[in-house]
């Protein structure tokens, strides 16, 4: 089975299950120009990694650089870049009203999930047109899709889910570095960026899968 024919089974599982108004995104890291798959066009703007996830959710497929990335934070945690030593140290977020005291931040912004391994780009895709194996997945979905995928996962596992969230960094740190660098699950609820940047509203969360734990979600969707 091809990655496409993967996909678009993968696809049709998720929709079957869960009632979603834009498609699954499958994301891939390409460490080089040379491994980018042929037939994938450069995004024509540059806005931030969750506007990319928003935009490929509604049906479009491109590749990214550094240079197409808006957000140097969502950027520097999907390891398009360094992250920038200001949102590393806490000193950003400390400014914009977000914690007690730096110290806090920075104690938070240490724990963050960074990609630290940099790459030359990233391809965005919706799930049934990505012919390649996606790095993560993201799924923008209602909470009730949320307990779905939770269903599926402990269906096989027997064991309780410890997402990990701080309602900062959300689409790029919570829903892709995090699944990418822990080959897992995880789900997040957004944060001040995604909301106001990637129309991600009021009443959705979203949730990232690692390519080492897609088939185990899509066999317990079955399952359920």
């Amino acid at each position: 089975m091809t990655n496409l024919e993967k996909n678009k089974k993968y696809c049709e599982v998720i929709e079957s299950k869960i009632d979603l108004d834009t498609k699954p995104v499958a994301m891939k890291l390409i460490k080089t120009e040379g491994d980018l798959p042929e037939g994938i066009e450069l995004i024509d703007e540059k806005i931030r990694h969750c506007e990319m996830v928003r935009k490929a959710s509604l049906g479009n497929q491109f590749y990214s650089t550094i240079d197409q990335q808006s957000c140097l934070g969502g950027a520097g945690a999907i390891g398009l870049r360094d992250m920038p030593e200001k949102l590393a140290n806490g000193e950003k977020y400390f400014s914009l009203g977000r914690f007690q005291d730096l110290e806090k931040a920075k104690k938070l912004t240490s724990k963050l999930a960074v990609i630290k391994d940099i790459s030359w780009g990233i391809i965005y895709s919706p799930l049934d047109e990505a012919d390649f194996e996606a790095d993560v997945i993201q799924i923008i979905t209602e909470p009730v899709g949320g307990m779905k995928l939770a269903q599926s996962i402990v269906y096989k596992t027997g064991e309780k889910i410890n997402p990990s969230f701080a309602g900062i960094q959300s689409l790029c740190g919570d829903a892709f570095s995090s699944p990418y660098l822990t080959d897992s699950v995880n789900f997040t609820l957004g944060c001040d960026g995604s909301r106001k940047f990637a129309d991600i509203k009021d009443s959705e969360m979203t949730v990232g899968i690692s390519k080492a734990k897609i088939e185990e979600v899509i066999s317990g969707l079955e399952s359920i």
